[in-house]
């Protein structure tokens, strides 16, 4: 059996539909959604739309959260300039008036996390950030101490995570912790400490015939020529500003 592992599309349907082409191909038994469906990307109406078609288990993210409830987004301000942050409120602005109730209403399903077993698999515990927030962020370098309060009270033998936009494969007690990266914002630092995006789409494969597993990174290349078309046409404000941090 074959599960992917998927999140943060942000709005970018060329993304998305790139992974879906490679699941297909890979013939993937099922997919679960870790969250942060819409925000920020030039095609938030669409991502919902097309993600609801495939009827899978979706975890809420912070920003699936926010744009449920029509409220802005919870912005860590110490993180960007004020220039950055200007432009992003405006951005999370955009995105909240493309989308309908029937939108909203289809976010606020996600539940907070999400827990499995497939027939003679591993066990999985789904969420965005942490399993008891999705504002909390779990590195490779978060310390054991911290990460025993993240996962305080839960038992898995897969933990998976989003909301870093960073593939990771971390042990941890009996347990592996799986980051997926994102599908639709890749984060990669340069040299210069800046953060960038590549033009491919990230997620992971759990592969199994009983309990024990193996697991796969994947990167999908799609068109940067694809995604600035659809950014344009798209009315995403500060469209050059959004894909200046973009590479292909």
């Amino acid at each position: 059996m074959k599960i992917a592992i998927l999140s943060d599309i942000h709005g970018n349907l060329v993304a998305l539909k790139a992974v879906l082409q490679d699941i297909e191909r890979r013939r993937v038994d099922q997919s679960v959604y870790l969250g942060d469906l819409a925000a920020t990307g030039p095609q938030p109406r669409e991502v919902i739309e097309l993600v609801q078609t495939m009827k899978w288990p979706c975890v809420m993210g912070n920003t699936d959260e926010t744009l449920a409830k029509n409220i802005p987004d919870q912005l860590e301000q110490s993180e960007m300039s004020e220039e950055d942050l200007r432009r992003t409120l405006e951005l999370d602005e955009w995105t909240r008036k493309q989308l309908k109730n029937s939108d909203r209403e289809y976010l606020s399903t996600f539940r907070p996390r999400i827990m499995f077993t497939p027939e003679n698999g591993p066990t999985f515990m789904c969420y965005h950030g942490s399993p008891r927030s999705n504002h909390e962020r779990i590195f490779a370098t978060t310390p054991d101490g911290e990460l025993t309060k993240y996962l305080e009270g839960c038992d898995s033998d897969i933990f998976a995570g989003g909301h870093t936009h960073m593939q990771m494969f971390r042990r941890f007690r009996s347990s592996i912790i799986v980051n997926p990266g994102s599908v639709g914002l890749p984060f990669q630092e340069d040299s210069s400490g800046r953060i960038r995006m590549p033009a491919y789409a990230e997620y992971a494969i759990v592969s199994f015939t009983r309990k024990p597993f193996s697991l796969e990174f994947v990167s999908v290349p799609y068109s940067l020529g694809d995604l600035e078309k659809a950014v344009r046409n798209s009315g995403l404000p500060d469209s050059d500003w959004w894909l200046s941090d973009w590479y292909e």
